[in-house]
């Protein structure tokens, strides 16, 4: 399981920090590239195509907004019971509950569900990612964020717009002209590579801290609690096998490299956040598969 699934992503995690120390590559463009493109039209692709029903759909989102702030609220009570204050609190907030679904998360579903798989992780992104550009942009800057500023980062998000027309236009029975779909499906062909060589380039620049109390902390909360909780959602919302098995794969996703941005831009404890996505990306190489293995997938 691990050399023919996992490897292979390392494999391109591994070439994009290469490319990164190497040959000096910038993770920006890349990363406005995936954000305002690829990401987009993969969750349209996912969700036109998707042959989900509606409460499916429901399910997906409930559960995802339902496992996010179950986690954020478990997390909380562990911080206080530790005596953690609100700075170490809110970074441990980004490094333990925000999960890279995208850039890591979707080409494990891919790889290990196909495509009806695939279509389910489209979901669970697009409420995760708008949840992590408010919830967590709040976590990063407790206190002195307004609502509003957190709304901004929402309504920016362009992957939410093609979620909203991808539904909209299934629902209307509207076909596509052929040159456009064809066009969209070469993008989406192109997402899971460049996905996995851009978490490399990010992972490449990140500062390393030696905290090893408190990365143990997130990265067992993170890689073990997390799933298990997904899993217990899935069963009481009475998800699909399938549903289920893409949910919990989400939620054992490492932390997201987007909390590592918002740590720095706020100085909320960056070497943490960031050391927290790199041990927990690398022990996710070997958390994941034991988890397919309790799945029984692969």
């Amino acid at each position: 399981m691990l050399a023919s699934l996992m490897l292979p992503l390392l494999l391109l995690i591994g070439a994009g920090g290469l490319a990164r120390r190497k040959l000096q590559i910038e993770a920006k463009p890349l990363a406005k590239l995936t954000l305002y493109l690829l990401s987009p039209a993969l969750i349209f692709n996912s969700l036109y195509h998707s042959q989900l029903t509606g409460p499916q759909l429901a399910q997906l989102a409930g559960g995802t907004l339902l496992l996010i702030f179950t986690l954020s609220c478990l997390l909380a009570l562990l911080c206080r019971a530790f005596g953690f204050s609100v700075r170490l609190a809110s970074a441990m907030q980004l490094g333990a509950v925000f999960m890279n679904v995208g850039n890591y998360g979707l080409p494990i579903i891919a790889a290990a569900c196909g495509s009806a798989g695939l279509e389910r992780g489209a979901v669970v992104m697009v409420v995760h990612q708008m949840l992590m550009f408010s919830l967590a942009v709040y976590f990063a800057a407790r206190g002195s964020l307004g609502s509003k500023a957190a709304w901004q980062k929402v309504l920016q998000m362009p992957t939410a717009y093609a979620a909203i027309l991808a539904l909209l236009l299934r629902a209307l029975h509207y076909g596509l002209p052929p040159w456009l779909e064809q066009g969209i499906a070469l993008l989406c062909q192109a997402c899971i590579p460049i996905f996995l060589l851009l978490l490399g380039i990010q992972l490449a620049d990140m500062i390393f801290s030696q905290r090893w109390l408190l990365l143990s902390l997130g990265t067992c909360f993170k890689l073990g609690l997390a799933p298990l909780v997904a899993n217990c959602f899935a069963t009481l919302l009475h998800f699909d096998s399938l549903s289920q098995q893409v949910f919990v794969l989400a939620a054992a996703s490492p932390t997201a490299v987007v909390t590592t941005m918002l740590s720095v831009e706020f100085d909320t404890e960056p070497e943490l956040v960031s050391s927290l996505t790199i041990v927990t990306t690398l022990a996710s190489l070997f958390s994941i598969p034991l988890i397919m293995q309790l799945l029984r997938l692969g």
